[in-house]
């Protein structure tokens, strides 16, 4: 959700970005060259297309530094807060996120795209009682139909989670009802977090810079608050929402779910806008699941010759009906399977980390493997085939 600023002072950004772009990539040389001038309000405005140029494709660390140099230029532009607020958000900084939300509010407190940002970064940071006065406000100032089901959604979770119970400890923060796990459970419950904590940030090698979230719900609860179609068994979306039940340990259905889950933490910590198809391919592999076991529990409802183009499967499967989610599913692990196979975990992390360079999707794909989506296609219908 980034500010809908796409200008700081009166210096127009396109004019500034054909100064400091040398063959796509941002001219350090050029922005020197620009803050000798020593006009700290066009030493900002530069340093902002660079952040927003970086940010557009992808490059979110890149981005975060020349927004920051942006803000030292110009503290009190509260555009510039704003912006630093949501990468510093994105790169998992959420306390220095809020810190820059709010000072954006004091220096321009009745801006709805302000308010918006202030209500993002509380949302992030779990203060959803802060948020949603805050994106309550910026509605008044700005109706805002996305916006309004962003505040359904957090006013959905503070009426179930406000009196829930919350335990920090290593990398994860445990929220509950009430007392929550028992004892036992409890502890079973982050000794798994962390033991798939390690060997994730092994198999990925990436791992997330803020604790993560883990959110145990009961089946209704978990209904109520994420309203997500009844194919979902657990959700991730910033947060590990999970519908525990009545269970006293850890089962391996619940260690599979919670795994995969976690993947999610970890792909997102690497690539915020990663390929679905990738994200749930790579999700599954690490629960462990098989495409044998996947197709042998869905049977003869899934063949590989309905496989929809991988360019198809890079956005959200949460409008899918339940049959067309497990031919998603089925096809992201096909196509992830594959490419293990082929090139080895070794080339699933390169290619986490070209997507992360802010390379697009089917172009990380050939730089790691000289593929196109189009021979990756046929190659996961050939891999899938080989499975009945």
């Amino acid at each position: 959700m980034a500010p809908r600023v796409a200008r700081v002072g009166n210096v127009d950004p396109a004019s500034l970005l054909q100064q400091i772009l040398r063959a796509g990539s941002i001219d350090e040389g050029a922005l020197a060259e620009i803050e000798k001038r020593g006009v700290p309000s066009l030493s900002a405005a530069a340093e902002f297309a660079a952040a927003r140029y970086e940010h557009e494709h992808g490059r979110e660390e890149q981005a975060l530094s020349h927004i920051q140099r942006a803000v030292a230029a110009a503290p009190s532009d509260p555009a510039l807060q704003s912006w630093c607020a949501v990468l510093m958000v994105n790169s998992g900084q959420t306390a220095d996120a809020v810190a820059h939300a709010e000072q954006a509010a004091q220096l321009q407190p009745e801006s709805a795209d302000v308010q918006r940002i202030l209500g993002q970064t509380y949302y992030q940071a779990d203060r959803l009682e802060d948020a949603v006065t805050a994106w309550e406000h910026s509605l008044q100032l700005s109706p805002d139909e996305s916006l309004k089901e962003l505040l359904e959604k957090a006013r959905r979770e503070a009426a179930v989670e406000g009196h829930f119970t919350e335990t920090e400890r290593g990398h994860f923060v445990l929220r509950y009802e009430g007392e929550g796990p028992a004892g036992t459970l409890s502890e079973e419950l982050f000794r798994t977090l962390e033991h798939d904590y390690d060997e994730l940030s092994d198999d990925l090698g990436v791992s997330p810079k803020a604790p993560i979230t883990v959110v145990f719900y009961s089946a209704r609860q978990f209904s109520d608050v994420t309203k997500s179609p009844s194919w979902v068994g657990a959700l991730n979306d910033g947060k590990m929402r999970i519908p525990l039940g009545e269970i006293s340990r850890v089962t391996p259905q619940l260690e599979s779910v919670l795994r995969h889950e976690l993947t999610h933490s970890f792909v997102h910590a690497a690539v915020p806008r990663c390929p679905v198809w990738l994200n749930e391919g790579l999700a599954q592999l690490e629960e462990p699941k098989s495409l044998d076991v996947l197709r042998a529990s869905l049977g003869p409802r899934l063949s590989s010759s309905e496989f929809l183009p991988l360019s198809q499967l890079e956005g959200s499967f949460q409008g899918m009906t339940t049959e067309q989610a497990q031919r998603a599913y089925y096809e992201s692990l096909s196509a992830v399977e594959y490419l293990r196979s082929t090139y080895g975990m070794d080339g699933l992390r390169r290619l986490l980390a070209n997507l992360a360079g802010g390379e697009q999707p089917e172009a990380a794909l050939h730089a790691v493997t000289g593929e196109q989506y189009d021979d990756l296609n046929q190659e996961t219908k050939a891999y899938a085939a080989k499975h009945p």
